[in-house]
């Protein structure tokens, strides 16, 4: 089986946006935009090490910043 470079589902640019506070964010982009969440990926601390929304097709993907990382 022939692995993919890029999934099915990312042809695209697809922005990956670091947040002082992600699942507020998330949050904002289901209110504003329709957003639907993906995929969301907690850290033990409570911040949200990944996430992945759509908006109207579009795949944005954010994250908590680690400042220490």
């Amino acid at each position: 089986m022939k692995t993919r470079p890029i999934p099915d589902g990312y042809e695209s640019a697809i922005p990956y946006l670091i947040c002082k506070d992600a699942a507020k964010a998330i949050a904002f982009y289901k209110k504003a935009f329709g957003a639907t969440e993906l995929e969301r990926i907690p850290m033990p601390d409570g911040r949200v090490g990944h996430a992945e929304l759509k908006i109207s097709g579009a795949t944005i993907m954010l994250a908590d910043e680690f400042p220490d990382m």
